[in-house]
């Protein structure tokens, strides 16, 4: 029920969106239109009036030191109907498109590029915990609860304790739960990343449409009879600055965040693939060294040889005790 009636919100958002960027007045949607208006009223104003030509000419200083202006110089590209045609209509589509609970998680998605991937140390950490359980249970010791309570890794906390710290899960069990979980994780994250990528694929589409109102507008207004210049600026701002906003939002936010959260998401996956792998081979009671030479492949090039250093030196102090 609830994604129907966001189905129906996200048309009539959209309908109601260009409607409004075609009655909108173009003098409150753009400021830099708005001042030039101003100034050219008061500028009739006074000729009408019989005012003095310094009065006139000083009138016509001040349009044109605000034209020169470096506030005007932005304002001129923020444009509210532009902003509403594209921004709304971006995610009038994705209420369509999408489950209502995805499209309100939307502005998370965003939030979510500065989530960082899963470090090196991270890796490193699963590795050494990996060798330090191997060594209880190549021993046939039980790994203290405590110390397993200290892995700062949830995945590998809880399949530390579902899987290995208790005999009645098989390994065919214990890989077959693993791979769903970690299925089901990349299926969540992919929807994710599918809702950046299709704002990333509409965000230019809703540009032109605004371009196309900006025209047919601006052609409008250029053949009455009395057209001004202020009276083409306001659909030449819309014709032009929505496919700006259209590109700009889809290159510099859509789609780098969807890029962002699939690595984000092919790390976590990577890392969950090793503590798969890890727990498998404590559920067979593997000696150490064979964890060892198999997790490493799992760390850069530089961590690999500098551990392995480390490794074979604490083995020649027998600080392993295998």
């Amino acid at each position: 029920m609830i994604d129907r009636l966001g189905t129906l919100v996200g048309f009539l958002i959209g309908a109601s969106l260009i409607l409004f960027g075609i009655t909108w007045p173009d003098h409150l949607s753009n400021y830099y239109v708005y001042q030039i208006t101003q100034y050219e009223q008061q500028i009739d104003i006074a000729r009408r009036e019989g005012r003095t030509r310094q009065q006139v000419e000083a009138l016509q200083q001040a349009e044109e030191n605000f034209k020169n202006s470096w506030s005007a110089g932005i304002m001129r590209f923020l444009d509210l109907k532009s902003a509403g045609i594209v921004l709304g209509g971006s995610y009038a589509a994705v209420l369509i498109a999408f489950p209502f609970r995805r499209a309100v998680a939307t502005f998370w998605y965003i939030f979510l590029v500065f989530a960082r991937e899963r470090r090196e140390e991270e890796f490193e950490a699963v590795y050494n915990a990996m060798l330090e359980f191997a060594d209880y249970r190549y021993r046939n010791e039980i790994i203290p609860d405590e110390r397993i309570a200290q892995v700062p890794i949830y995945f590998l906390r809880d399949a530390m304790n579902n899987f290995v710290q208790v005999d009645w899960v098989t390994e065919e069990m214990a890989q077959e739960i693993i791979n769903s979980e970690i299925d089901n994780y990349d299926w969540t994250q992919n929807q994710e990343i599918a809702v950046m990528e299709y704002m990333g694929r509409v965000g230019p589409a809703f540009g032109m449409l605004g371009t196309v109102v900006g025209l047919i507008l601006l052609m409008g207004r250029a053949a009455g009879e009395n057209a001004k210049i202020v009276d083409i600026m306001g659909g030449m701002s819309v014709a032009l600055i929505t496919t700006l906003y259209g590109v700009l939002l889809a290159q510099l936010i859509f789609l780098p965040v969807a890029a962002k959260l699939e690595r984000n998401k092919e790390s976590y996956v990577r890392l969950y693939e090793m503590i798969k792998e890890g727990i498998l081979y404590l559920q067979r009671r593997e000696r150490p060294d064979v964890i060892e030479q198999d997790l490493q492949i799992y760390l850069s090039k530089k961590r690999r040889m500098r551990m392995r250093e480390e490794r074979r030196a604490a083995l020649a102090r027998g600080d392993l005790g295998i």
